[in-house]
């Protein structure tokens, strides 16, 4: 009985292949979120006697998913076995879903991705035959691998929007009459995971980067949107629905505000995101302003993009860098307001303009410290994420493996 089986396999099984089946399951979670274990360390936490547990290890064995890793260590008498999950048995695709390019690779059960990440240039909208391209792109990819297609458990995919992960649906874009996820497990006939990009990254954080062992944190994205994952009491925090963390939506500015993209005005996403500070520098050059971005642009306008604004910014460009800093204040005013209902002990910031670095984060700083109280901001720390462009395809890993380890 193979652990990994396209749907309507566990209908089939008997209560004793069942319960076997789940007690297999939670082995191979045990080893993939804790790494190389003994016996004894297995058993804890588990409701498996030894016996029962060492048959399920020899099965897993030649099943080819677990394997002996060396010895453990012993207080005295023969030192015991360590096992851990076999290098090749299982592998994760995971999909990004961005608004103008889809990224993929295969991750490997001890989280290292097997490929390079594969990029589509796709503009996301509306269109049910996107969903067609992604897979056949995906599927190309897998056959140049050299992955065994019966080895990937499944697959993770995170995108913009309100993501209803639950029931696969993705409430603001590839909305259509049948579940989103009905319609890629459609073509991969494998177990489907559809998540909200900054939900993703967040779980990225929270079991692999600056978040863990954290108990209340904020992961921000910074990019051409502004997106908010939430660590709280010690797990990632989805809100009812899973729709929490639209932050960028808060109103900022009044009813004459910017027009954003949700079809509202004065939203902290129109003067704090990537989309905010092209606009403001394309406004100023338009109006006559000197500034090293317009010479590096070859003096085209449709050439100005956060990161060009960026690389200006590290040439000592003084506008670029006083609109970064623009940008970071009043982000920092809308932190605050999370600060103050939150008390995080800790804020991530990822995305492309958070390689700003300081001219971001200094202007940002300066903003909680006017619009917090000293005593909820105390020790808490204001850093970057370490896990670049992975971060959300990481994420969606996490997402597979435990969606379906859940029992």
């Amino acid at each position: 009985m193979s652990l990994f089986q396209a749907d309507g396999f566990i209908e089939k099984l008997t209560r004793v292949e069942l319960k076997k089946h789940f007690q297999k399951k939670k082995i191979v979670k045990t080893l993939y979120l804790h790494g190389p274990l003994t016996m004894a360390e297995i058993m804890k936490g588990l409701d498996i006697s030894s016996p029962t547990l060492q048959n399920l290890i020899d099965e897993l064995r030649k099943e080819e998913i677990i394997q002996i890793l060396g010895s453990g260590s012993s207080k005295g008498g023969r030192r015991p076995n360590l096992y851990g999950l076999r290098k090749g048995a299982l592998y994760v695709l995971s999909i990004n879903i961005g608004n103008y390019v889809t990224r993929m690779t295969l991750f490997d059960s001890n989280n290292k991705k097997v490929t390079n990440i594969r990029e589509l240039p796709l503009e996301l909208k509306n269109d049910i035959s996107i969903i067609n391209r992604i897979y056949e792109f995906a599927i190309d990819m897998i056959k140049e691998s050299g992955v065994e297609e019966s080895r990937i458990l499944g697959v993770g995919i995170d995108m913009p929007g309100l993501v209803e992960s639950e029931k696969g649906i993705n409430h603001t874009i590839l909305n259509f009459d049948r579940p989103l996820r009905e319609l890629f497990a459609e073509k991969f006939n494998k177990p489907i995971v559809i998540e909200n990009d900054t939900q993703s990254k967040a779980q990225a954080e929270f079991r692999f980067g600056k978040a863990i062992g954290q108990q209340n944190v904020l992961v921000l994205h910074i990019g051409w949107g502004i997106g908010l994952g939430m660590i709280l009491n010690g797990k990632p925090y989805k809100g009812a629905r899973g729709f929490s963390g639209e932050f960028a939506h808060i109103p900022m500015t009044d009813e004459r505000g910017y027009l954003c993209n949700c079809g509202k005005r004065g939203c902290l996403e129109t003067v704090t995101s990537g989309a905010a500070l092209t606009r403001i520098a394309t406004e100023a050059i338009e109006k006559g302003e000197m500034t090293l971005i317009k010479e590096m642009a070859h003096n085209k306008i449709e050439n100005i993009t956060p990161d060009l604004i960026l690389k200006a910014a590290q040439k000592d460009d003084q506008f670029a860098i006083s609109i970064i800093s623009k940008i970071g204040f009043d982000l920092g005013k809308g932190i605050a307001s999370l600060v103050q209902i939150l008390n995080p002990e800790m804020i991530i910031l990822g995305g492309p303009l958070a390689k700003a670095g300081s001219y971001l984060t200094t202007s940002i700083e300066q903003a909680l410290q006017q619009y917090t109280f000293a005593i909820i901001r105390e020790g808490m720390v204001l850093t970057t994420s370490e896990l670049g462009n992975n971060a959300d395809l990481l994420g969606n890993v996490i997402n597979v493996m435990e969606n379906l380890f859940e029992n």
